[in-house]
């Protein structure tokens, strides 16, 4: 190390000085108790602005360790300078704050990577307000096909001005999403398959790409489109997330925009949750610098996304656009069953080494039918790794997204002898997102809104040109293994147009069929209704669903249902059902359909009449008729 010359020390003791000076200034106004830095305070003429936020960070941990020292949280405000601009190359990354606030101002934290913009961990009462997220260059192209060979394995596409074509980027995209769009609805086109995965981009020159597809574009199903020259299309590969919170406590998001992410927008991992998310919009930002075309996507995976959380978020006045996969997305995980070596004691596979603690609340479930059987409490946990378990559970996890640790088990003891066989399933019903609350908030061209999680509501929400279902509750045990089926749901007060865009939603092996959707997701090769009915205690109310193109509400496996005062224009609107309802063995002709439920009242709602719907609701044999009561429902 050179030694510091005389003109440098006295530069930095001045600047410590003035640092000095201004934390007492600050301390002297702020409440007792609080502390406030400035980012201007850190951030001289010149300065690294990415050691600039090292050293703010390093101030506010230290202050926050002092205080836990001294025996209790203080208020920790880290304020950035009004509507400034940050570029920045790392994460500001935040750890074991109690009671911190950075207050954006409006300023803009652009990202000049594809990392993760803000993490947040082991932290409570954490609240970010008032700031900007954006990436440069973005994490995604897009552009219009120019040629592609006959089976559509082979695009050309010619990239849109401003947005990336270089060769460095096309190289990371060998997984994602390949979606056509429609550039007058910001949306996919309407017959467009949900999404193509590509293998390989190759730059031809500049501005101009080939696109190598996993499968072909034009291997059509009878309800897909197939592409044509002059279609718009995006390419997205899945990186970091732009937000990230890990085992944290009641994170408050509030007027936060972010214009793009590399993977998904927000994603929080475990830990108790109840996170507040409050006027933030994940949406397409502005147009880069020399383009002619909008953005067409947000995030290049889901909008956001909660794991195995104690306490589910809450939404309020939010908008999502554009979001690649699901804009929100909310369960637990399955935990599969290896073994029972004694009463009371299994070995389990999990898919990530996440979601269940001793003292959690169990759910069980039959590999078979579904349906519980039983709960209890986890008394006893411990992991180990067991890689002469390995092709069992490889087997256990066939034709499932499989397991992150390929050989770790878990011997769990639970309080009560359950008759669990090998292949059924547990699940933690205490780290599941219950109490998820979506209000008042608006999404457009997105997938699901997806609750898996007891005691959720969603209400006075607006729905457009949703690319699959645009609502949906109930487990999915099939591939991804998320839990957990619908408890005391409410979706109440929401309005729907042009749901279910995509392709996929009209083939034969789909069961998510409504533009409102509860049922499960079952493993492949299941045929028909399961029989359980293990979602409960559903009320689906006061809807406005208009132009969807499947069904407008489809409900199965339920037990506890009440569908009553919803207005549902057009349904089916393509003119066909194409293959939809074959897994079922139910030819569509109502707006709403039940399947294998009981003590289901479907009343007073009004439903137009299409080239397909003769009659309002449809009840499958499947369910128990008795306990079916159907009244006041008009054709119009």
């Amino acid at each position: 190390m050179q030694p510091l010359s005389r003109r440098r020390t006295i530069s930095l003791a001045s600047s410590f000085a003035a640092l000095s000076l201004l934390r007492r200034r600050a301390d002297a106004q702020a409440a007792p108790g609080a502390a406030t830095f400035e980012m201007a305070s850190f951030l001289g003429p010149g300065a690294d602005v990415d050691a600039a936020f090292a050293k703010a960070i390093a101030a506010i941990e230290k202050e926050g360790g002092d205080a836990a020292k001294g025996g209790g949280p203080i208020h920790i405000a880290f304020n950035l300078q009004k509507n400034a601009t940050y570029r920045i190359k790392r994460p500001l990354a935040f750890r074991k704050l109690d009671g911190f606030e950075l207050n954006g101002n409006g300023a803009q934290l652009i990202n000049t990577t594809r990392d993760s913009t803000l993490q947040i961990s082991a932290s409570s009462h954490v609240t970010i307000r008032d700031l900007i997220i954006d990436y440069d260059p973005l994490p995604f192209t897009q552009g219009t096909i120019v040629s592609f060979d006959k089976k559509g394995l082979q695009i050309t596409v010619k990239v849109d001005p401003g947005y990336p074509d270089d060769s460095a980027f096309l190289a990371t995209i060998t997984d994602g999403f390949f979606r056509v769009m429609d550039r007058k609805t910001k949306a996919l086109k309407a017959g467009a398959r949900d999404f193509i995965t590509p293998a390989k981009i190759e730059r031809l020159s500049p501005g101009l790409i080939e696109i190598h597809l996993r499968w072909g574009a034009n291997d059509c199903f009878p309800s897909q489109l197939p592409v044509a020259v002059g279609d718009v299309v995006t390419i997205a590969n899945s990186y970091a997330h732009a937000i990230a919170v890990d085992g944290s406590t009641a994170t408050s998001f509030i007027d936060v925009k972010l214009f793009a992410s590399p993977g998904m927008g927000l994603l929080e991992n475990g830990g108790a949750g109840s996170m507040m998310l409050n006027k933030v919009s994940i949406v397409p930002g502005p147009r880069p610098k020399g383009a002619s075309a909008d953005r067409l996507i947000s995030t290049n995976s889901d909008g956001s996304h909660f794991i195995t959380v104690e306490r589910g978020p809450t939404f309020q006045d939010c908008t999502f656009a554009n979001t690649s996969d699901d804009a929100v997305n909310v369960h637990g995980f399955c935990y599969y069953v290896l073994a029972k070596p004694a009463p009371k004691r299994y070995l389990l596979t999990p898919k990530w080494d996440i979601g269940l603690a001793v003292g959690d609340e169990i759910e069980s479930c039959d590999h078979a039918s579904f349906r519980s059987l039983g709960r209890t409490r986890l008394d006893e946990l411990r992991k180990r790794h067991a890689p002469e378990l390995k092709e069992r559970i490889a087997q256990l996890w066939k034709n499932r997204s499989p397991p992150t640790e390929p050989d770790l088990v878990y011997e769990a003891m639970l309080r009560d002898d359950l008759p669990l066989k090998v292949g059924d399933s547990i699940t933690s019903l205490s780290r599941i997102g219950a109490g998820t609350a979506v209000r008042r908030s608006s999404f457009h061209a997105c997938g699901r809104v997806l609750v898996k999680a007891p005691n959720a509501i969603v209400e006075d929400c607006q729905f457009t040109y949703s690319s699959g279902v645009a609502l949906q509750a109930g487990s999915d045990i099939g591939f991804w293994s998320e839990s957990g089926f619908a408890e005391n749901l409410i979706l109440r007060n929401n309005r729907f147009s042009h749901s279910a865009t995509g392709a996929n939603e009209l083939i034969a092996g789909n069961g998510a069929l409504g533009a409102i959707y509860v049922g499960m997701s079952a493993p492949e090769g299941a045929k028909g209704f399961q029989n359980n009915f293990q979602n409960r205690t559903i009320t689906i109310a006061g809807n406005h669903i208009d132009d969807s193109y499947p069904y407008a509400i489809f409900v199965s496996n339920a037990d506890g249902v009440q569908i009553i005062d919803n207005a549902i224009g057009q349904t089916f609107i393509r003119g066909s059902a194409f293959d939809a309802g074959q897994l079922y063995g139910i030819k569509p002709d109502s707006a709403i359909c039940i399947g294998r439920s009981r003590n289901v009242t479907i009343n007073n709602n009004t439903v137009a009449r299409g080239k397909l719907v003769k009659i309002a609701a449809a009840v499958d044999g499947s369910c128990d008729k008795a306990s079916v009561h159907l009244g006041n429902n008009r054709l119009v």
